[in-house]
């Protein structure tokens, strides 16, 4: 089973030549991309247009960053070395962390501080707290990672969940902050399952031998987007769709037949578009982490590349 993690794929991208930077505007998609060396966080319009690197100081994997529900903040994961996050005895480098900055990438600050990665973090709709993705067993090539409830200044964490595999990366709130989707492979394979904020009334949405995960909410409540192999096109390996389902897991339909991965769906503020990133132009890149944005309708139609170049392009994120 291949999970796409921020370790495995986007700090793991290859290097290739940058986007143009110049100013953005409201209305910004944040998204990770590696065209400047290693992973950083850019901003684009909603056409793909004016990109900026907004941790272009950062020599560290910086990436799965999302918007403020205000869109005044960024939160971010980020293995950069700081006094809070030293490199520990006989490691590569310092853990993943999780770390806030203002909307146009200044005063990068530091949220959590602990000896294990923090992987994936997402925001309560009122702003005043995170969900976070923590692996618990740190030692290489294992991972039992769960979520956690932290306070927006980083303080105060809270074990929500406490499976034995692996609780999903990117959790996502649903808009009335009463409950939060995420993946999990704590039945064998990973399946989408919903809890209350405080990890209570765990309610499983999807039920087969596939893997579900990369869940959405969107604005208005009623339907979650999501990532899924559940129906292959070829044996290449590389078989994720977009998805989405009601809220209560029903009526669940595929969206894209890209035929190579199509991953990280994520809503635009009125509902009518799905951004994503997708492997499907990988071949001009020759290689498999050379990842471009799109946008669809919510239906699945009209697909449009918003971004074009040899780096990885992906976890796109549309400011409210």
């Amino acid at each position: 089973m291949r999970v796409r993690t921020m370790s495995a794929v986007a700090f793991a991208c290859l290097a290739a030549s940058a986007p143009p930077a110049v100013a953005g505007d409201h209305g910004e998609i944040l998204f990770t991309s590696d065209g400047a060396g290693s992973p950083d966080i850019w901003t684009m319009s909603p056409k793909g247009r004016d990109a900026v690197n907004l941790t272009a100081g950062s020599p560290a994997a910086d990436g799965r960053a999302s918007w403020r529900p205000d869109g005044r903040k960024i939160v971010f994961v980020s293995d950069r070395a700081t006094p809070g996050n030293p490199t520990p005895p006989g490691a590569e480098g310092p853990d993943s962390e999780i770390f806030v900055m203002n909307a146009d990438g200044s005063h990068p600050t530091q949220l959590t501080f602990n000896a294990y990665d923090d992987d994936g973090v997402t925001w309560a709709p009122d702003g005043r707290s995170l969900i976070v993705q923590r692996d618990l067993d740190p030692v290489r090539g294992r991972n039992d990672a769960d979520l956690f409830a932290v306070r927006a200044d980083g303080r105060h964490d809270r074990n929500l969940t406490n499976s034995p595999g692996i609780d999903e990366v990117r959790p996502d709130f649903s808009p009335d902050g009463d409950r939060v989707v995420f993946a999990s492979d704590r039945d064998g394979d990973f399946e989408l399952n919903t809890m209350k904020p405080d990890g209570s009334r765990v309610r499983q949405l999807t039920a087969n031998t596939t893997t579900e995960d990369e869940p959405s909410w969107s604005p208005d409540g009623r339907t979650i987007a999501f990532t899924s192999d559940r129906d292959p096109v070829d044996d290449s390996g590389f078989a994720y769709d977009i998805y989405t389902m009601r809220a209560d897991g029903g009526r669940q339909t595929r969206l894209t037949v890209g035929g190579l991965d199509d991953f990280a769906p994520s809503w635009s503020p009125d509902g009518r578009t799905i951004l994503f990133g997708t492997f499907r132009n990988a071949t001009v890149g020759g290689g498999e982490f050379h990842a471009e944005i799109y946008s669809m309708r919510a239906d699945g139609t009209k697909p449009t590349r918003l971004t074009q170049n040899l780096a990885f392009d992906g976890f796109p994120d549309w400011r409210p």
